[in-house]
């Protein structure tokens, strides 16, 4: 532990910001996911039924800022029936498998401090409806976390204090468990990764997966438009002909470009080529750190510091990459804080809102305002699979679970 603290300290006195390159600028070459892509859509149907895809989940947050330490995974989310968040995403997944991809493996990456729980949630949940042999859990590294003075957090139990190192664990975690490796065995080819706390998350998007694999990229990317200035989500840049995201911690010098706003954000969805990995481990890629605040659940004075990876930060490493520029009304709305913008409450609404607008396409007819509605991802996975099995003229009332 003592290695590791000094490794902090060293990472925090150098103190490593997250700058916005010169030469960069807007991204200019793009997928426009807003619009239908029937041939995409047909090619990441073939891709999934092949076995060509498999699913990581990142779950290794502890949720300092949503200000305790609950495994927000477990939050009810449904706006009628309170599922859980792992119980969307999960039965999103399970709901592939049974459609489109019976071979298909769910990844689920945790880190030291949710790794117990997050299992017990999904071993008392029955892994919401997937094959626990085609679940496979592993961890991405934790790093101590130190105070004002760079000094190590004690706790009563004598250890010291530490906190999850960042997604961008990613690789090393994928290598040093064998994960990869067996990925490979099985004939997997791309990775498709999401952070669960998005509840509109669209698990193995069809068209993503099928630009990726036209596109011939070893990573593809999914942002979108629409944020406030002062929202704190990474930016998506052009530099030297490759992709970057540039993260929201303090920027040097962005207020200087008047482009910077008006570039699209990270919604944190990448496909990843099997290939791109194996490379990037062969090469002995290391990603930087970066310092961040670390706040103690329920404290707000403290001024913790830690370090993280960020899994983008590959990004730059691959020879070929793609972006895609999704809705977010339909696509982003994750689960941050307390209250406000990003809490349960308000991805709770923009769920809601998707579901509405899917049965008002459909052509459904409420009786009465705001009625509470709430589709199983086993009926229905997007709008045109609500389309095509919801009767013209269907009328519903509040509290309607459509399953």
């Amino acid at each position: 532990m003592d290695d590791k603290i000094e490794f902090v300290r060293d990472l925090l006195r150098a103190s490593h910001r997250n700058a916005l390159p010169d030469s960069a600028t807007a991204p200019t070459a793009f997928l426009d996911a807003t619009i239908a892509h029937a041939e995409l859509t047909r090619i990441g149907l073939r891709l999934l039924r092949e076995g060509k895809i498999a699913v990581l989940m990142v779950a290794g947050g502890i949720s300092t800022r949503m200000g305790n330490n609950c495994l927000r995974g477990n939050l009810p989310i449904g706006p009628v029936t309170g599922r859980s968040i792992f119980r969307l995403q999960g039965e999103k997944i399970a709901a592939i498998k049974k459609r489109y991809a019976s071979r298909m493996l769910w990844l689920v990456m945790t880190s030291a401090a949710v790794h117990g729980e997050t299992v017990r949630s999904f071993q008392r949940e029955g892994y919401y409806g997937v094959s626990p042999e085609d679940v496979w859990f592993f961890q991405h590294a934790s790093l101590p976390v130190l105070d004002a003075n760079l000094n190590p957090i004690h706790l009563a139990d004598g250890t010291y204090l530490q906190s999850p190192a960042g997604h961008g664990g990613m690789l090393d975690a994928l290598g040093k468990s064998g994960l990869l490796n067996r990925l490979r065995q099985r004939g997997v080819e791309y990775l498709f990764y999401f952070q669960y706390p998005n509840v509109l998350e669209r698990v193995c998007d069809p068209v993503m997966l099928g630009y990726h694999h036209v596109g011939g990229f070893e990573v593809t990317t999914k942002a979108f438009r629409g944020y406030r200035p002062d929202e704190k989500v990474g930016r998506v840049v052009a530099v030297g002909g490759s992709l970057r995201v540039v993260e929201y911690h303090p920027i040097q010098n962005a207020e200087a470009n008047s482009w910077w706003h008006t570039v699209p954000a990270n919604s944190g969805t990448h496909v990843w080529s099997v290939s791109f990995l194996e490379r990037c481990l062969k090469e002995g890629i290391q990603l930087p750190y970066y310092s961040v605040y670390h706040r103690l659940s329920g404290d707000t004075e403290l001024p913790l510091r830690k370090v993280e990876q960020f899994v983008f930060d590959l990004l730059p490493h691959a020879r070929t990459s793609g972006l895609v520029v999704v809705s977010r009304a339909e696509e982003y709305a994750p689960i941050k804080l307390t209250s406000g913008d990003d809490s349960v409450e308000f991805a709770r609404l923009a769920l809601l809102r998707l579901y509405r607008n899917w049965l008002d396409r459909a052509g459904a007819i409420p009786k009465g305002v705001d009625c509470r509605i709430e589709v199983s991802p086993f009926y229905a996975l997007d709008a045109d699979d609500v389309f095509t099995k919801l009767p013209r003229g269907f009328c519903y009332q509040d509290g309607l679970v459509l399953k």
